[in-house]
């Protein structure tokens, strides 16, 4: 118990203090599946399925503005023999306009029995190329600072931590990204200010119900939080029917609504998409975001679970 304690204060320091530091905006890649494969939030969700587990989501987002986001994603994590341990690993490309990001990062979780549940504690640490092409830029002011400049590439170190609750239909999980403050481009603006990676505080909650054979209902939130921007929250309502195809929509506090479904092809294989379309002015001239997502599970094993289907961890 005692070691529980420690690791668990240890976790809450590291999101303290990352969260302590200034930042700006919200940084990172946005996805609309990420309830059917929660690494892409949190590095305490490794090993949490009775399987290897490899992902991958393609999304392009605001598709009508030129220079929109366009991601790519791809995550394999499992358990150790001993199931007490998850190990994850994540390649994720992001493109903006004329930035372009590469991360690679590896996972550790270490999970404990809880009740009737298991509590993971994760850390997650990689790093990113960013790279900047500011002669793609127009310019109001042919004398800015950016403008001096043809191309820059910066490595920034990556640090992530998270804890991750699960029993038979319930998950709640806590993660802080972008631990270490690292600093994005070589260059300072004219007030000497420099560009961090931000910290992102995220927290995920989920339950699912069977209400019958052939049909569960598995309503979930996340809620991200980052210093000086608007916190952002999904509230989200699926069904899985004939345990076969997972139908669903989400209502985001951005002014955006999000339509996904899942289907799943083989007992290991599934396919899902995303539209996303909201009514902000930049959503509306964007003319909504398409996300599609590859799952494949290797040496599937039986599960005390409700069914590997009928929740998302």
């Amino acid at each position: 118990m005692n070691k529980l304690r420690t690791i668990v204060v240890l976790l809450f320091l590291l999101i303290a203090i990352g969260l302590s530091k200034n930042t700006f905006a919200q940084q990172d890649p946005q996805y609309s599946q990420y309830m059917f494969n929660q690494m892409v939030l949190n590095p305490a969700y490794a090993g949490s399925k009775d399987a290897i587990n490899a992902a991958v989501f393609l999304r392009s987002q605001w598709t009508g503005i030129d220079g929109a986001p366009n991601t790519q994603t791809l995550s394999i994590h499992g358990p150790t023999r001993k199931r007490k341990v998850g190990l994850g690993f994540a390649l994720v490309a992001d493109q903006i306009g004329p930035k372009s990001s590469i991360g690679v990062m590896g996972s550790y979780a270490y999970r404990i029995q809880v009740g009737s549940g298991k509590l993971a504690f994760g850390i997650r640490a990689g790093v990113y190329q960013y790279v900047y092409n500011w002669n793609e830029i127009n310019y109001k002011d042919q004398g800015d600072i950016y403008n001096t400049q043809n191309r820059t590439s910066t490595i920034v170190p990556t640090a992530d931590a998270g804890l991750y609750y699960h029993t038979r239909t319930f998950y709640a999980g806590l993660a802080a990204t972008h631990l270490y403050n690292g600093r994005l481009t070589t260059i300072s603006n004219l007030n000497g200010d420099n560009a961090h990676l931000s910290p992102h505080l995220i927290l995920t909650v989920g339950k699912g119900w069977e209400i019958n054979d052939k049909l569960t209902f598995n309503p979930s939130v996340v809620v991200k939080a980052v210093k000086s921007a608007p916190i952002n929250a999904d509230v989200n309502f699926s069904f899985l029917i004939q345990k076969k195809l997972w139908v669903g929509a989400s209502i985001r506090s951005d002014k955006s609504l999000v339509a996904y479904t899942q289907f799943y092809a083989t007992e290991k294989f599934k396919i899902g998409y995303a539209f996303d379309f909201g009514f902000s002015k930049i959503a509306r001239v964007g003319r909504g975001s398409h996300e599609i997502m590859l799952g494949y599970d290797f040496n599937i094993k039986k599960s005390k679970m409700l069914s590997p289907r009928h929740a998302y961890f």
